[in-house]
C-alpha cells in the first residue's frame, strides 16, 4: 500500500514535472517569438526613423530664413524686443530663423549674451520654424565647445563660419579637417557659412564641399560669396544629404534655378512674405512673375542694405513694424539723411504709407 502510494506520488510528481517543463518551454518559445517580433518592429522603426531624418533635413532647410538682427538699446540687448520680432515673424511664411549670424552682429556679443539670444529665440519661435544658430569660432575646439553649450536649447542646426584669422593658411586641407573635426563631435548637424567679404577673403572651394558633403553630420552650406552658386550645387555628390542655401537676395532666384533649396536673406527681416513669394512662384512654375519680383526686391535691397549694411536693415525694420533698433559699436547708426532715403525708398515701393 505504501509502495502503491509512493508510485502514485512519484508518478504524479513526474507528470507534474513534465507538465511544468512543458509550460516553461511554451513560455520560453512564446517569449522568443515575441522578442523576434519586437526586433523586427524595431528594425522597421529604425528604417522609418532614418527615412524621416533624411526627409526632415531637406524639409527643415527648404525655404526662406531670416538672419535675425540683435536689437540694442543704449548698446544693451533688448531681449523683449527680440521676442516681439520673433512673435511677429512667426505668422509669416518663413521657414525659420538664423540667429547669431552677420546680421545678428554675433562678433559683438559675449558668449553669455549669445546663449541668452538663442534661448530667447528658441522659446519664442513657433514649433514649425527651423532654428539655425551661428556657433563658429576660430578653432575647431572652441567651435565644438560652444556648439555643445547651445545644442540642447532647441537648435536644429549649427551654422559654422569659415575660420579666417589665419586666412593664408586656410587651404582646402585645413578647412576640410576643421569642418570634419567639428562635425564628428557636434551633437547637432552643422551647416557651412561661406561669406568671404566678412571672413578675411576665405572662400571654401567646391572641391572641399564635394568631400565635406559626404559627412553624415554636415548637411548644407549658406553661400554668401560672389561666386556662381551653381558651383556648390554641382559639387555635391549624388545621393549626399547636403543642401545649398543662397545667402543673399541677389543670388536667391538664380540659386533656385540651379538647385539650391532656399535662402537666408537679410530682407526677410522686414519683407519676409515677399521673399518667400519668390520661391512660391518659382515652385509653381511662374518663372516670369518670380523674375519680376526678384528684380524688384534686388533693387530695394541695393538701396537699403546694399549701402548701409546691418544698420540699414535695422532702419527698414523700424519703419515696417519690427524692432531693428541701433547697431552696437563699432558699427555706427545711419545718419538722418540716410534714414530719410530708406524711408523714401520704402514709400516709393508702396511698402510704407
Amino acid at each position: 500500500m505504501i509502495f502503491n502510494v509512493d508510485c502514485e506520488t512519484i508518478g504524479n510528481f513526474t507528470i507534474k514535472r513534465f507538465a511544468c517543463f512543458g509550460t516553461i518551454f511554451a513560455l520560453l518559445l512564446k517569449v522568443e517569438v515575441e522578442y523576434n517580433r519586437k526586433q523586427n518592429e524595431n528594425n522597421d522603426c529604425k528604417l522609418k526613423k532614418e527615412d524621416i531624418t533624411v526627409m526632415s533635413i531637406r524639409e527643415k532647410l527648404t525655404g526662406v530664413f531670416a538672419p535675425l538682427v540683435t536689437p540694442f538699446v543704449n548698446q544693451e540687448i533688448d531681449y523683449g524686443k527680440l521676442k516681439e520680432n520673433i512673435q511677429k515673424l512667426n505668422s509669416s511664411k518663413l521657414k525659420g530663423y538664423l540667429c547669431l549670424g552677420s546680421n545678428g552682429e554675433f562678433r559683438s556679443l559675449t558668449d553669455e549674451e549669445a546663449i541668452k539670444v538663442i534661448k530667447t529665440v528658441a522659446k519664442s519661435k513657433s514649433k514649425d520654424k527651423t532654428l539655425l544658430a551661428g556657433t563658429g569660432r576660430e578653432s575647431a575646439w572652441a567651435t565644438i565647445e560652444f556648439t555643445k553649450k547651445v545644442a540642447d536649447f532647441g537648435v536644429d542646426f549649427a551654422s559654422v563660419l569659415t575660420p579666417h584669422y589665419f586666412a593664408s593658411k586656410m587651404t582646402d586641407e585645413a578647412l576640410i579637417k576643421f569642418y570634419t573635426e567639428v562635425a564628428d563631435k557636434s551633437p547637432i548637424p552643422i551647416t557651412i557659412y561661406c561669406i568671404p567679404r566678412s571672413a578675411n577673403g576665405v572662400l571654401i572651394s567646391p572641391r572641399a564641399i564635394s568631400i565635406l558633403a559626404q559627412h553624415p553630420n554636415i548637411v548644407g552650406i549658406k553661400d554668401s560669396s560672389k561666386e556662381d552658386i551653381g558651383n556648390y550645387v554641382n559639387a555635391v555628390p549624388k545621393g549626399a544629404e547636403f543642401y545649398v542655401l543662397s545667402g543673399s537676395i541677389n543670388k536667391f532666384l538664380d540659386g533656385l534655378k540651379k538647385g539650391a533649396i532656399g535662402g537666408v536673406l537679410s530682407m526677410a527681416n522686414y519683407l519676409p512674405d515677399l521673399c518667400c513669394e519668390i520661391q512660391e512662384l518659382f515652385n509653381d512654375g511662374k518663372y516670369e512673375e518670380a523674375e519680376k519680383l526678384s528684380n524688384r526686391l534686388c533693387k530695394i535691397n541695393e538701396k537699403v542694405s546694399g549701402n548701409g549694411g546691418v544698420a540699414a536693415v535695422k532702419v527698414a525694420m523700424n519703419f515696417l513694424g519690427y524692432y531693428g533698433m541701433e547697431p552696437r559699436l563699432p558699427l555706427l547708426p545711419l545718419k538722418e539723411d540716410e534714414i530719410e532715403e530708406i524711408k523714401k525708398v520704402l514709400k516709393g515701393e508702396g511698402l510704407l504709407s
